[in-house]
């Protein structure tokens, strides 16, 4: 068995012992808890799927070159942008961005895009800023994009440079 079908299931077991052990003492919490949890992981495991399946799609027909020139180290203000772009438009939740970044860097984007990119995703997609929008106004919603998007932006060239290993001195 794969070592990390087999963790995963190690942990999946330990949650169900521990909603077990809990049980006892508080029954009605217990059982609210586990349904709770059950209908989270039902969430994810109808969606997982269809984003593997989308991920094996855009690994065989994208070509490493168009992600390397679009959002790899030379890409610059157009790999920003793009990076913005692909994280707004995205739907689904955070979690399903993380395998499609990980192909993205496979493929050749640079560390900066990549956290852009999953920065937009989890802060600015367009549905979000339509509903800020009627719910709290535009004014608000264009407000909280225009100082969220720099700090995804400085966040994602934060973390390549945490990224980079030190200089060794001779």
């Amino acid at each position: 068995m794969n070592p990390l079908v087999r963790k995963s299931l190690v942990i999946a077991a330990v949650i169900l012992l521990l909603h077990a052990a809990l049980a006892l003492p508080f029954p009605g919490i217990a059982g609210l808890s586990a349904r709770h949890w059950a209908t989270g992981m039902g969430e994810v495991l109808v969606i997982v799927p269809s984003i593997l399946v989308l991920i094996g799609l855009f690994d065989a027909w994208v070509p490493r070159e168009v992600v390397a020139r679009n959002l790899g180290t030379d890409s610059g203000l157009r790999g920003i942008a793009f990076a913005v772009l692909l994280g707004t438009g995205a739907a689904g939740p955070v979690y399903a961005a993380f395998p499609i970044a990980l192909t993205l860097r496979e493929k050749g984007a640079r560390t900066a895009n990549l956290v852009i990119f999953l920065g937009a995703w989890a802060t600015i997609k367009l549905p979000m800023l339509m509903m800020e929008s009627a719910y709290l106004g535009t004014r608000f919603a264009m407000l909280r994009l225009v100082m969220t998007l720099p700090g995804i932006i400085a966040c994602g060239f934060a973390m390549e440079r945490l990224e980079r290993p030190a200089p060794v001195d001779a």
